[in-house]
């Protein structure tokens, strides 16, 4: 199927119609006008029998039985010469004066001209010569009778076809004017529309190509091309991020992986070559790094399964009080040994939740907060609802987070210690783990932070999860 430029198509669609507008308008207007005109030339035919009816009337009233032969004569051959063919008779039917009996050559012949130039100028139209007989009136007396021939129903004359014709011009111009004035405008028009398509189409050429740089920087007037155009920046950003994160997500799974393995093979090295001796200590250095392992991969396996788009909920009406209470006490040793005070504020909190896990959700985030938070810090978890809603608020007084991290840190093995200690910070993926948790539940969670003042995380679940899955 062969493919046209869109500028092309647009062009041609507002020529096409342009062309159509103008063809329909030209034709209704002549359609029309012509009705009217005919409907005005009709009148006139009257207006211009009646006028010499009234003459006769007149000049009837004022000359003399023998003087009136003299004056129908005048009028009747000036009605000759407007294309009129007059015939006056009396009561008693007398023919008084009549336009064949004085020159019946020009009449036929005139008749003969008009019907030649009326189809010279309207081949399809139909008329005829016709006669009209009007009532001679000489005040209120009636003295006879004035037969007016024309050709009918009405005759063009020359000035009127004229007329006619140059109406007809003047549509024509205005139609060739208004089709260039389309043509033009769709060409202006189709440039202000496919140029930025153009430039998304170049954009997506080369984010495929891995080129994320190139933005668009131009903004359209048009808002469906001003919001595509802000799609494909925003996409290029985001794979731009995402192959920041994807190169660094490679290396951090590399760097996991090696220390761990590193250590095992130091370990059993050292034990093949009898360099160490094989003892309780020795073997439990090297179940340490193992049970490191396992929790890497009991992790990825974990988020796995949450990103899953099969997971299901287990739901039950939960006490998020309860599940920040347990979470605690699985903590207490750390907090005892660290001499970090906790406190739990705000009344019970029932909602709609699967209580495994947002129970992992306390502990990933209490985790969290005790590992950056230094010996004597304090750690505080909120919690208040409304009528639709229940709030989570967990804030700690550790090491904080810079700025620029902020946007990263719920991405996996996404750490803010740049010397990657994995005994310190864990995996990497526990706010990964958190975030995905809080979407399934149609929540959402958030972070503020300050460098060496402390962290907030800000969650926020909808009462009723069960109402909000079957809402979407």
């Amino acid at each position: 199927m062969k493919k046209y430029p869109l500028k092309l198509k647009l062009s041609l669609s507002y020529a096409l119609v342009a062309l159509l507008l103008v063809a329909s308008v030209s034709l209704i207007s002549n359609l029309f006008f012509r009705s009217q005109f005919e409907q005005y030339m009709i009148r006139q035919q009257d207006s211009k029998n009646r006028e010499v009816v009234s003459q006769i009337e007149q000049q009837f009233d004022k000359s003399t039985a023998d003087g009136r032969e003299q004056v129908l004569e005048t009028i009747g051959v000036s009605a000759l010469e407007r294309g009129l063919i007059i015939k006056v008779t009396d009561l008693a039917g007398t023919v008084l004066w009549d336009a064949t009996v004085h020159n019946n050559g020009f009449c036929r012949q005139m008749r003969q001209n008009m019907a030649a130039e009326m189809q010279s100028r309207s081949p399809n139209f139909k008329g005829a010569y016709e006669e009209k007989d009007y009532t001679l009136l000489v005040g209120v007396k009636q003295e006879g009778t004035v037969s007016v021939g024309y050709y009918g129903p009405f005759y063009y004359s020359a000035d009127d076809a004229d007329f006619i014709n140059t109406l007809n011009q003047v549509l024509l111009g205005v139609g060739f004017a208004s089709l260039l004035l389309a043509i033009l405008l769709g060409i202006y028009m189709a440039k202000r529309i496919s140029d930025p398509i153009a430039r998304a189409i170049g954009a997506a050429e080369n984010i495929a190509k891995g080129n994320y740089q190139d933005k668009i920087h131009t903004a359209s007037s048009t808002r469906e091309l001003d919001r595509l155009t802000a799609s494909i920046n925003s996409l290029s950003t985001e794979l731009e991020n995402q192959e920041v994160l994807r190169k660094r997500l490679t290396t951090d799974i590399a760097h996991e992986l090696r220390t761990p393995l590193t250590a095992l093979q130091g370990n059993m090295e050292a034990l093949i070559d009898g360099v160490w001796e094989p003892n309780t200590e020795r073997f439990e250095s090297c179940h340490e790094e193992i049970l490191r392992l396992a929790r890497l991969v009991a992790d990825l396996e974990r988020l796995s399964q949450l990103e899953d788009e099969n997971t299901d909920l287990n739901l039950s009406l939960i006490d998020l009080r309860e599940l920040a209470d347990k979470a605690l006490k699985s903590f207490e040793a750390d907090l005892l040994k660290k001499q970090i005070t906790v406190s739990v504020t705000g009344k019970p909190v029932y909602l709609e939740a699967d209580a495994d896990k947002l129970r992992q959700v306390f502990v990933n985030l209490i985790s969290n907060c005790i590992k950056y938070t230094p010996d004597g810090g304090k750690i505080d978890v909120s919690l208040s609802q409304n009528r639709e809603t229940a709030a989570i608020e967990i804030t700690d007084t550790g090491t904080g987070i810079a700025r620029e991290d902020l946007p990263f840190i719920f991405e996996r093995f996404y750490r803010t210690d740049k010397s990657r200690n994995s005994r310190s910070g864990g995996s990497g993926i526990g706010l990964t783990i958190v975030k995905k948790i809080i979407g399934l539940h149609h929540g959402s969670i958030t972070v503020e932070s300050e460098l060496n003042r402390g962290t907030k995380f800000f969650i926020v679940l909808p009462l009723h999860c069960s109402e909000s899955r079957h809402g979407e």
